[in-house]
């Protein structure tokens, strides 16, 4: 009786197709990009590398930002450091609005990718937390032609977005 059962489970799993995993999409408001850009200006001008936070939320494939934070940081050329009790204050802000602190924004010297230093230096990696990297110290915002963007997944870790699943809301649709 139990090896018929077992049996006919065996069956049945091998008849189940897996769930297709959806693909991770990032949206951002406009108003966020805009704030974004202001977050990182002083980088910018600094031609140093710049850090910035995404509040919204996330049910981990979709994430929406709509708002950027900018937090206390030692900015260099090519490294940026945010500390522990900066990276509190972050979280608090996205909290205390009823968001959550969903990607980061940073700025490399060149060419925008996830570094090994990326990887290992996130301060936040839950499934749908996205990770942007923007190149030129980000003096191409508002636009995101040549960044890299990915998105946290377990157990993957960060995968790439793909640019159609990565859009701008304008403020205004009609």
């Amino acid at each position: 009786m139990v090896r018929a059962a077992i049996a006919q489970l065996r069956v049945r799993m091998k008849k189940a197709r897996p769930h297709p995993v959806p693909a991770p999409r990032l949206i951002l408001t406009e108003g966020c990009v805009e704030a974004l850009r202001a977050c990182l200006e002083p980088e910018i001008r600094k031609g140093h590398e710049g850090i910035s936070y995404l509040a919204g939320r996330t049910d981990g494939v979709t994430t929406l930002a709509v708002a950027a934070m900018r937090p206390d940081a030692i900015t260099t050329w090519g490294s940026f450091q945010v500390g522990t009790p900066a990276m509190a204050r972050i979280v608090r802000a996205a909290a205390d609005l009823g968001l959550q602190v969903v990607g980061q924004v940073h700025t490399h010297p060149g060419d925008a990718f996830h570094s090994d230093g990326d990887e290992d230096g996130a301060r936040i990696a839950y499934t749908g937390y996205a990770s942007l990297v923007l190149p030129d110290h980000g003096r191409r915002l508002p636009s995101f032609d040549e960044a890299a963007i990915f998105m946290f997944r377990a157990p993957e870790g960060f995968v790439t977005i793909e640019p159609s699943q990565f859009t701008i809301i304008p403020e205004r649709l009609a």
